[in-house]
C-alpha cells in the first residue's frame, strides 16, 4: 500500500533529513495527538541508510508504529514481550523500552537512528530504562542519532525537553535531552485545516467535584489516598454527574470516562446500564483488556471508563464525548485524554 505523506508531515520528514545531515545533536519533532505520528516513523524508517530502533513505552504503540511502517509493503521486527515477539536482527526494529533494555545483549548491532516515540516520557535519571538503552547503543556506535517525537515537549517540574527552538527560541536549558526541536505543528492548524474534529467543552450545569483542597504531587498527579478520600467526602455527587453525562451521550457514540482512582472507576460503572459500560484499569488482565477495546472499537457498548490507561496508544476515531472526573495539574496527561477525541469519524462533527 502506498501512502501519501500529508504535507506537513512531509515537512516533518523533511526537517530531520536536513537536521541530522548537518548535526549530530538529539532532535524532537512535536505533532499534536492525531496527527500522524506513526506514518512520520515509518518514512523516516523507510529512508535511512542505516539500522533504526523504534522504541514506545507500551505495546499498542508498538504495534501501532509497527503495522504503519509494514503497510508501507516492507518488513521489520519487533522487540517486545507484550507482543510476544523478540527479534532484534532486521534493520528496522519496533521495540517496547521495557523490554530491550532487559535485553541489551540482543542489541549489540550497530544502530544509526533511534527514534523515540513519547519522548516527553525520557527522565533524567541515568538510572532509567530509557537512559540504560541510549547509552548502551551509544557505545555500539558513537555517532547514533537521536529523534524524539511528541505531542507535549515539556515535563511538569522540569520544564522543556529542548533547549532551542527553529523560530528562534530558547526555551530549555543545557540539561535538556534534545538540543533542538526541528519541527512543531499547533493543534489548532490541524483543527483549522481539517485534520481533526473540533472540541466543544461542556461545562456540567448542575454539579462538579471540588478538588481546590488537595496539593498536586511534582509530577501534576494526586496520591490515591488523598482522592479517595475527598472522593468518599463527595460521594452524593457522582450519581448527580453520570446522570448528567448519560443525558449527554444520548446521541453520541463512543464515551470515554476517565476516573480519578480504581475505586472511584468502579463506583461510576456501577451507575452505568451495565450491558453498555466497561472498566479498564491497569489490573485488568491483557487478554481480558484487548477484548474489551475491540468491542469499544466494534460499538458493542458506549461507555469506557478507565484509569490512566487509555491515554496514550489508544485510537478510537468514534469517540464523541470525553468525561474528565480526575484532576490533574499536568498539562501533557490533559492534552493525551483530550486527544481521545479528536480523530476523525464518519459522521462526527465535534467531541
Amino acid at each position: 500500500m502506498i501512502f501519501t505523506l500529508r504535507p506537513y508531515q512531509q515537512e516533518a520528514v523533511d526537517a530531520t533529513l536536513s537536521h541530522f545531515r548537518r548535526h549530530r545533536t538529539p532532535a524532537v519533532i512535536v505533532l499534536p495527538t492525531g496527527a500522524g505520528k506513526s506514518l512520520v516513523i515509518a518514512e523516516l524508517a523507510r529512508v535511512a541508510r542505516g539500522r533504526v530502533l523504534v522504541l514506545a513505552h507500551v505495546k499498542e504503540l508498538v504495534a501501532q508504529n509497527h503495522a504503519k511502517y509494514c503497510a508501507l509493503g516492507l518488513e521489520a521486527d519487533i522487540f517486545a514481550a507484550g507482543l510476544k515477539r523478540k527479534e532484534s536482527q532486521g534493520k528496522v526494529v519496533f521495540g517496547s523500552v521495557q523490554s530491550v533494555a532487559r535485553n541489551l545483549d540482543a542489541f549489540q548491532e550497530e544502530f544509526s537512528l533511534l527514534i523515540v516515540d513519547e519522548c516527553h516520557r525520557i527522565g533524567d535519571d541515568e538510572d532509567s530504562q530509557y537512559q540504560q538503552i541510549l547509552t548502551h547503543l551509544s557505545k555500539v556506535n558513537p555517532h547514533l542519532r537521536l529523534l524524539g517525537l511528541t505531542a507535549t515537549p515539556f515535563r511538569l517540574g522540569k520544564g522543556w525537553i529542548y533547549q532551542f527552538h527553529y523560530h528562534g527560541m530558547v526555551r530549555g536549558n543545557d540539561n535538556a535531552l534534545f538540543r533542538d526541536c526541528i519541527y512543531e505543528l499547533p493543534l489548532r492548524y490541524m483543527i483549522k485545516h481539517g485534520y481533526l474534529t473540533p472540541p466543544e467543552r461542556l461545562d456540567m450545569p448542575v454539579v462538579q467535584y471540588d478538588f481546590s483542597r488537595l496539593q498536586a504531587q511534582s509530577n501534576g498527579l494526586f496520591s490515591e489516598a488523598d482522592l479517595n478520600r475527598e472522593l468518599k467526602k463527595q460521594q452524593r455527587i457522582t450519581p448527580h454527574i453520570i446522570s448528567q453525562i448519560m443525558e449527554f451521550a444520548q446521541t453520541r457514540k463512543g464515551v470515554m470516562i476517565f476516573a480519578a482512582t480504581v475505586e472511584h472507576a468502579k463506583e461510576i460503572v456501577g451507575l452505568l446500564p451495565a450491558d453498555d459500560a466497561a472498566l479498564i484499569t491497569g489490573d485488568t488482565p491483557g487478554p481480558e483488556r484487548d477484548a474489551l477495546i475491540d468491542n469499544f472499537k466494534a460499538q458493542r457498548f458506549r461507555y469506557l471508563v478507565n484509569v490512566s490507561v487509555l491515554t496514550t496508544g489508544f485510537d478510537a476515531p468514534h469517540v464523541d464525548l470525553i468525561a474528565i472526573l480526575r484532576p490533574t495539574e499536568s498539562v501533557s496527561l490533559y492534552q493525551q485524554i483530550v486527544g481521545r477525541g479528536l480523530r476523525l469519524a464518519p459522521g462526527k462533527t465535534d467531541c
